[in-house]
């Protein structure tokens, strides 16, 4: 009889460990996918240069063949990075004031003049205009109770994008 509660005992702590493992992996599985799909969003920004109708319309592709799925996220109108404000912007660029009614399953920030050049007054060392997009995706699992319970986001951001006037 001992033997057989020490074998049930045991296979039981296998079985934890098995599930443990599993769990772990496939959470590495998801952000690794969630990292992925944020290069190549951040790639099309600086490939298009800029959030601008042609970078949405490769996001949207390359969204749709990674197999990404949106959640419903609410995002921030602005946001703040080492002291500079990044405005969340639309497919066509323009800021976005309502966030009620922006719902892609991922947002866009564009900090606006960010140049790392300063004059001795702190003014900016140059007229030319250069803006920097930051991205964050939203991953989750497929878990019954916690997949709207857990969700984690992933940030990057662009290197800086000189600014065409209209």
């Amino acid at each position: 009889m001992r033997e057989s509660i020490g074998t049930v005992s045991l296979l039981n702590f296998i079985i934890f460990f098995i599930l443990l493992i599993f769990a772990f992996l496939a959470g590495t599985l998801s952000y690794y996918k969630a990292y992925r799909i944020n290069n190549s969003m951040v790639a099309a920004i600086e490939k298009y240069e800029g959030f601008n109708p042609m970078s949405y319309d490769e996001i949207s592709n390359q969204l749709y063949s990674y197999g990404y799925e949106p959640h419903k996220i609410t995002c921030a109108a602005t946001v703040k990075h080492n002291g500079r404000d990044g405005y969340l912007v639309n497919k066509n660029g323009n800021k976005v004031t309502n966030t009620s009614s922006y719902n892609y399953g991922y947002c866009v920030y564009r900090y606006e003049n960010d140049t790392i050049y300063k004059t001795k007054s702190g003014a900016l060392a140059t007229t030319d205009r250069y803006d920097s997009y930051e991205v964050i995706t939203y991953m989750s699992f497929k878990f019954p109770v916690v997949q709207d319970i857990l969700k984690l986001r992933v940030t990057s951001r662009t290197a800086r994008i000189y600014y065409f006037s209209n």
